[in-house]
């Protein structure tokens, strides 16, 4: 080889060389941002579904605290009506007897410590109540509520007399036509701890425990363990010693905040209601001396002065992350593979994540949240606002869910859900849900009222294939079609509401469009 030629091909092998190392250089660099990036999408995702089993676990103890006040108030004001209803048809009364004894017997009534029941007409003005006999209260939202609904369940924030900061109240009212009256009754929420069945709760939160070493507890200020799947009863610093007390401060300061928060309030209805929020604590600890970091989430529930919280091992919580921390050092060998399947990987976890917050467990179907986004964006087609479609909404209520639950218990009705559900899910063209407690939503394009009826008979129809039990089970429906663009979606199921109550009032086991009320 000449000379000349030899020193350009040596002088062109550095040049080479750094061509590579640039390259490789580059390559790792795309690759560590890609990891990163990868990395903290991952451990968003981790934290965020962490994070909504504390927010879940709280709306299930509120959930089972409100259905069980709801049921005691209707107990309570299904009794008034009748007992008004017959003083004020009696013959043998004069009109000054019939007052004086409602009075007497609203007076005589009393709901918790502070709550009562009383009677408002349909102009606002309360009839009959322990104070306030005579007064107009229409300007009221709640009351409002009460007049607009001939049965209704409504949370609201209240100030008695005498009291220095509001607190939450809980009424519930029904319609009774041939007198005018809306019956109600009242009570605080934080009066009726004792309604609270620890047994059923601490099986409906053990279902939204986080991976394998997290669970969901529930202590009070003082550290009494009131709800947990071992040591119930105990105190928190058996379990954690002294890092309960840093936990427990941090409780303390968000219950006290809550009470600054509630002291800005004023005493009306119309007060906004400060949502609670999820905080984070966490401490280290040496068991069989290994040492360990959790991470604790916890969210303040004023109403009974508890905490529901949840903890987790950093180790867990990071698992998904150091996994693929291990696996990027064979990015250099396969780059575009790996990222690839990381984002396959990343994309499956997400829409496994998505589709534990959407369904419902006991039943597949969606639940009431993941149904109303759903249903909204259907309704609403941003993408094409001149077209409209049709559409009917169907609410189904299992009937007379309640009484089969006490004759054969949480499991037997649990069973039935879900024998509605999967009759339900032999529909794949309609989007359907469980929106909440035994009821129903369904959401078709059927726009023929006749046809929607049709529909609704074969799904009540579908349930005898599917049920395994010997309690015959039955469907109440109320179906409501939309023909016209621009309806808010919570009109549209307030219609259908309209429907299923009256078919429940009228014999049960049928259906009804609300073109028929």
């Amino acid at each position: 080889m000449p000379q000349s030629r030899f020193h350009h091909l040596k002088f062109l092998q550095p040049i080479l060389v750094l061509l590579l190392v640039g390259i490789a250089i580059i390559s790792l660099t795309f690759s560590i941002q890609s990891f990163q990036s990868v990395e903290k999408t991952i451990r968003t995702s981790s934290f965020k579904a962490f994070n909504n089993s504390i927010e879940a676990s709280y709306d299930i103890v509120d959930t089972a605290l409100n259905e069980s006040i709801k049921r005691y108030l209707r107990g309570i004001v299904l009794t008034s009506a009748k007992f008004i209803t017959q003083i004020q048809k009696s013959p043998s009364l004069t009109q000054e007897q019939k007052t004086a004894l409602i009075q007497k017997y609203i007076n005589s009534n009393k709901i918790g410590d502070t709550g009562y029941p009383y009677v408002l007409n349909s102009k606002g003005q309360l009839v009959f109540h322990p104070i306030f006999q005579g007064r107009n209260v229409s300007e009221y939202r709640h009351i409002q509520e009460q007049i607009d609904n001939d049965d209704h369940f409504v949370e609201y924030l209240w100030t008695n007399p005498g009291e220095e900061k509001p607190r939450r109240k809980l009424a519930y009212s029904i319609y009774v036509e041939e007198l005018d009256y809306v019956i109600s009754a009242s009570a605080y929420k934080d009066e009726f701890l004792h309604f609270i069945d620890k047994t059923i709760l601490k099986d409906k939160l053990s279902k939204y425990q986080y991976g394998k070493t997290g669970y969901v507890y529930v202590i009070n200020l003082t550290g009494e363990l009131i709800l947990h799947p071992s040591y119930e009863g105990e105190n928190i610093r058996s379990l954690i010693g002294e890092n309960a007390d840093g936990l427990l401060k941090k409780i303390r300061q968000s219950a006290n905040r809550h009470s600054l928060q509630m002291n800005l309030i004023n005493g009306s209805s119309e007060a906004t209601f400060h949502a609670a929020t999820v905080e984070d604590y966490t401490y280290t600890i040496t068991m069989d001396n290994n040492t360990y970091q959790k991470d604790v989430l916890y969210i303040y529930y004023p109403y009974l002065d508890w905490a529901i919280v949840s903890g987790i091992s950093r180790d867990e919580l990071n698992r998904p992350t150091n996994t693929l921390l291990y696996s990027s050092l064979a990015l250099i060998l396969s780059l575009t593979t790996i990222i690839i399947v990381l984002l396959l990987l990343l994309n499956h976890r997400h829409n496994k994540l998505v589709n534990v917050l959407n369904c419902d467990y006991l039943t597949g179907l969606l639940n009431r949240r993941a149904f109303h986004d759903m249903a909204s964006k259907l309704i609403s087609d941003k993408h094409h606002p001149t077209t409209f479609t049709p559409y009917s909404i169907i609410l189904l209520d299992i009937d007379f869910f309640k009484r089969i639950n006490d004759t054969y218990g949480h499991i037997v009705g649990d069973k039935i859900i879900a024998i509605v559900g999967k009759a339900i899910s032999q529909y794949p063209h309609i989007l359907a849900a469980r929106y909440g407690g035994e009821e129903f939503v369904l959401f078709t394009t059927i726009s023929d009222p006749k046809h929607a009826i049709r529909f609704t008979e074969q799904v009540r129809q579908k349930i005898d294939q599917y049920n395994t039990l010997h309690e015959k089970i039955t469907l109440s429906a109320g179906i409501t079609t939309i023909n016209k663009p621009n309806v808010l979606l919570d009109d549209v199921i307030d219609q259908a509401d309209k429907a299923l109550y009256h078919a429940k009032n009228t014999g049960r086991n049928k259906v009804v469009h609300y073109q028929e009320l």
